[in-house]
C-alpha cells in the first residue's frame, strides 16, 4: 500500500510514539509510507533519524491544531483559527504533496489533524480515535461533517473512543489498544529497600503533576518511612509553561526535594520505567489509559491512576485506580501501595495483562488490517 500518515507530531507524546510503532512495522512489511507532520520536531530528532533509516519519508508543515475541545488537550479555539487562516499557504502546499504522492489511503493520526480532511476530497481514509472529544461542544457539527465526508473507518484506542466516535458518526470502528515500544518482555523490580514510583507526561494541568505533588506533600512521613522517591518525568509545553513552573515551586515549597525529584524531559521513558517499582498516571480528566499505561503494563510495572474504566488497569490487580482531582484519596494510595510484596504481586499480573491484550504483533497487524480494509486489498 502507499499511505500518507498526517500527523500532529513526530516526535514526543502517545500519538508520535504510536505511529513510530505502526510506521516500523509498515516499513519491515514493504510498505510505502509518507510521514506528513503539521509541527517540526520540538524535543529531538532521533525519531525522525531513525524513520528516515527505515525507508519512510517524513515531511514537516506549520500547520495548528484542529480547534476542536478534546479532554485531554485543551486547544486555543480563535486563536487557531487566526493560526489557520494565516496558514493557508501550508495547508495547499501539504494538499499538494498529497497529490502528488497518490497515497492508496490517508491516515489522520488524531482528531487534531482533521482539518486538513476538508482539502482531500476524493482519497479513501481512516481516522485514528487518541482522543475523547467534549460533549456538547460548538465544534462538534463541522467534526461530524467531515468525519461523515472524508472518512471511511475509525481505529479507537480504547472502548470509550470507540464508543463515542460509533455514536456520533455512524462510521465502522474497530478497537485496538496500542502497541509497546519494543516487544513484550518483563522487566524484574529493581532490588533494595527503597522505592521509585514515576510519573510520564507532558507537564500540564490536565495530566495531574500539582495534585500528586500535593498528595506527596499529604503523605511526606509515610512515603519517607518507606523510602519512596516519586520521579516526576515530562518537558514543559509552551502554552503551559507557568504551571510547569509551579509544580517545581510546590515541589520546593512543599520541603519534598529529597521525596518528589522533578526530573525534565526524557526521549527514552521506557528505559526510566524499569527503574520504577509503580507508575502513576494522576489524569486530571480521570483517563486511566495512554501510552504511559501501555509501556507500563508490558514491562511488568503496575499503574496507580485517576479514574474508574478499567480498561486496563483493574484496581487491586494490576494497579488501583482513585478518583480524579482527589488529593487525599492519591495520597492514601501512593501510601498502600509502599509494599514491595503487593507491587511484586501486582507486577506479575500487570505483565500477564499485557501478555493477553497487548501483544504487538496482534495488535499492529488488527491496525494494518484496518487500512488494508479501506482500500479494498484485505487479505
Amino acid at each position: 500500500m502507499r499511505i500518507i500518515s498526517i500527523t500532529p507530531d513526530i516526535d514526543s507524546g502517545g500519538a508520535a510514539k504510536s505511529l513510530f510503532v505502526l510506521a516500523r512495522a509498515l516499513a519491515e512489511q514493504g510498505h510505502s509510507l509518507c510521514i506528513m507532520s503539521i509541527a517540526k520536531p520540538s524535543r529531538t530528532k532521533r525519531k525522525v533519524e531513525e524513520l528516515t533509516a527505515m525507508g519512510v519519508d517524513v515531511r514537516f508543515f506549520n500547520i495548528p491544531y484542529f480547534p476542536i475541545k478534546l479532554i485531554a488537550c485543551p486547544i486555543p479555539f480563535w486563536k487557531n483559527v487566526g493560526r489557520a487562516l494565516a496558514r493557508l499557504g501550508e495547508f495547499k502546499r501539504l494538499a499538494a504533496e498529497v497529490r502528488a504522492f497518490n497515497p492508496d489511503v490517508i491516515h489522520y493520526n488524531s482528531y487534531t489533524t482533521l482539518h486538513i480532511a476538508s482539502l482531500l476530497k476524493g482519497y479513501k481514509a481512516v481516522l485514528h480515535a487518541r482522543e475523547v472529544l467534549v460533549e456538547p461542544a460548538a465544534s462538534l457539527p463541522l467534526t461530524k461533517l467531515i468525519m461523515k465526508s472524508r472518512v471511511a473507518r475509525v481505529i479507537a484506542i480504547s472502548p470509550e473512543e470507540n464508543e463515542q466516535a460509533s455514536r456520533l458518526f455512524s462510521l465502522p470502528v474497530s478497537t485496538v489498544f496500542n502497541s509497546p515500544l519494543g516487544p513484550l518482555r518483563y522487566a524484574p523490580l529493581p532490588e533494595g529497600h527503597s522505592l521509585v514510583y514515576g510519573a510520564f507526561s507532558h507537564i500540564t494541568p490536565i495530566k495531574g503533576q500539582m495534585e500528586l505533588v500535593k498528595a506527596c506533600a499529604a503523605a511526606a512521613g509515610e512515603l519517607r518511612a518507606a523510602n519512596v522517591q516519586v520521579r516526576i518525568w515530562g518537558g514543559a509545553v509552551g502554552i503551559h509553561q507557568g504551571y510547569h513552573d509551579a509544580v517545581a515551586e510546590e515541589i520546593e515549597r512543599s520541603g519534598l526535594r529529597e521525596t518528589v525529584v522533578f526530573k525534565g524531559f526524557t526521549d527514552q521513558p521506557e528505559e526510566e520505567m524499569k527503574k520504577c517499582h509503580l507508575i502513576v498516571r494522576p489524569d486530571a480528566a480521570g483517563q486511566p489509559w495512554g501510552r504511559d499505561v501501555i509501556e507500563s503494563l508490558s514491562m511488568g510495572r503496575p499503574v496507580l491512576a485517576t479514574g474508574s474504566r478499567q480498561t486496563f488497569i483493574r484496581s487491586g490487580e494490576n494497579g488501583m485506580l482513585v478518583p480524579p482531582r482527589d488529593v487525599d484519596a492519591l495520597a492514601r494510595a501512593l501510601v498502600r501501595l509502599a509494599n514491595h510484596r503487593v507491587l511484586r504481586e501486582m507486577s506479575e499480573a500487570a505483565f500477564d495483562f499485557a501478555r493477553r491484550n497487548l501483544d504487538p504483533g496482534i495488535n499492529i497487524g488488527k491496525t494494518i488490517d484496518c487500512l488494508r480494509l479501506v482500500t479494498g486489498q484485505a487479505e
